[in-house]
């Protein structure tokens, strides 16, 4: 996994000094609640770069505290994730995603992972949209009990052309108690 984060930093640092790929940085904040009441707070960072074909390609990294009565606990996740949105002449413009990552527990138990993901941009006025979407996740173990479906709704407000600050409920469904969740995000992305 290592070499394919690796790999991946070195394609986005290529592709940001081609001519017609943008960079930009997200930063969001997280709280989640699961179906056992265990509440967590997360942090990630996103550097990656949109190209032409409205192609972008990320990598995320983040951690996630549990707090829970008896112990705190740490877990770490970096991710690749290519992103592909569609200009359908309508009055959205839907995306889909791919992701592969790589889990670091807090008992330095780790894995990998993937997720598709699938939604649409909507408009509401001069710099205001709603992201809507849909995410299965996976672990590539089958012994890892990581699966889970989630939606989301985001509001997205374009301060300037370089400034973007967002809000997002998202509920994810799983086979783990641990991983049916509801969240709150903020989220701010500055485009170069």
């Amino acid at each position: 996994m290592k070499k394919i984060i690796i790999g991946g930093l070195l394609v986005l640092t290529g592709t940001a000094m081609a001519g017609d790929y943008k960079p930009f940085v997200a930063l969001d904040s997280s709280t989640e609640k699961d179906s056992l009441a265990n509440e967590y707070i997360g942090a990630n960072v996103t550097i990656g770069v949109k190209g032409p074909e409205k192609v972008e390609y990320s990598v995320k990294a983040g951690v996630s505290l549990k707090n829970t009565s008896s112990s705190d606990t740490i877990s770490n996740n970096i991710e690749l994730k290519v992103k592909k949105s569609f200009d359908v002449g309508m009055f959205f413009i839907p995306y889909v995603g791919l992701r592969l990552g790589e889990k670091l527990n807090y008992n330095t138990t780790h894995f990998t992972h993937y997720a598709v993901d699938a939604g649409a941009k909507i408009p509401l006025s001069t710099g205001l949209a709603l992201d809507v979407g849909y995410r299965y996740r996976n672990a590539l173990d089958s012994s890892q009990n990581y699966r889970s479906n989630r939606y989301h709704a985001m509001f997205l407000y374009d301060v300037d052309q370089h400034n973007t600050v967002g809000l997002r409920y998202a509920s994810s469904f799983a086979n783990s108690d641990t991983e049916d969740r509801d969240s709150w995000r903020v989220h701010y992305q500055r485009n170069y």
